[in-house]
């Protein structure tokens, strides 16, 4: 039996070293994937802008008082801005315009590379109506079996070490186990959203469409389940436990997850 980590490096080797085509391969994009997300009948954050350079970001009086900002490329919320009132509540700072113009030229790779682009989209609401961030629910899925949701309460941007995490089942049941070393899953189970039943026949209805092992990340909002973004190889397959690496290993069916 290979491990889930040996699958996810394979699986990187297989389409970005050796080229290998397949279908689902770039719907990581965050123009493509809710591309297909929306005309596979779900729902996606709408988007106010789409630019090809940081200088394009439009001005804030033309935006509503709540939105997020953030370049096709990136991860683990590197390079967002989500702006309430002029305030960005990854780190609780003001920022103007020119300065995250000026802070993506630097950081960013949207002046350098032509197929980066900036996004700027609608602010999504937690399900409870709670103010701030809406909390991740990350479903690892392996074509319409969902192995488990990874819930996420960020609470910072510059120190991770702050944030929440929860993994339960489809059930809404902790797991019993920890997933990533350096993530330690909180011992009270959180709320479960209103939404669970959305978000769970979302994952699963995606992952039937893919057939293949993906992670599925999405928000549960006041206007239910919201699609974030594909993930076909969560942590590039490093960091995992011992027990995770063998138990998600033993899911992994086929070439691409799925019996494929």
């Amino acid at each position: 039996m290979e491990l889930f980590s040996e699958r996810i490096i394979d699986r990187h080797r297989r389409w970005w070293i050796e080229k290998e085509l397949h279908p689902h391969k770039n719907l990581a994009g965050k123009i493509k994937g809710p591309e297909y997300v929306f005309n596979a009948g779900h729902k996606v954050p709408t988007i106010y802008h789409v630019g090809d350079k940081a200088e394009s970001l439009p001005k804030f009086k033309k935006l509503p008082e709540r939105f997020v900002i953030k370049p096709t490329k990136g991860w683990s919320a590197k390079n967002v801005f989500v702006m309430v009132d002029g305030v960005n509540l990854l780190d609780q700072k003001k920022w103007k315009r020119n300065q995250i113009v000026k802070s993506l030229e630097k950081n960013s790779e949207l002046d350098s590379n032509d197929r980066v682009k900036l996004l700027v989209e609608e602010f999504l609401v937690n399900w409870d109506g709670v103010f701030g961030i809406p909390l991740d629910y990350k479903f690892f899925m392996f074509g319409g079996e969902i192995a488990f949701c990874h819930i996420i309460k960020r609470l910072s941007n510059t120190d991770t070490s702050r944030n929440l995490h929860w993994y339960v089942d489809e059930n809404f049941e902790s797991i019993g186990m920890k997933i990533i070393t350096t993530q330690n899953p909180e011992t009270e189970l959180c709320s479960k959203p209103t939404c669970w039943d959305d978000l769970v026949s979302t994952a699963k209805g995606l992952g039937e469409k893919l057939d293949m092992f993906m992670r599925i990340d999405l928000y549960g909002t006041t206007r239910g389940a919201v699609f974030g973004e594909f993930t076909p190889q969560p942590h590039g397959g490093r960091g995992y436990t011992i027990e995770a690496d063998k138990w998600l290993g033993s899911l992994w069916s086929g070439i691409e997850g799925a019996g494929n």
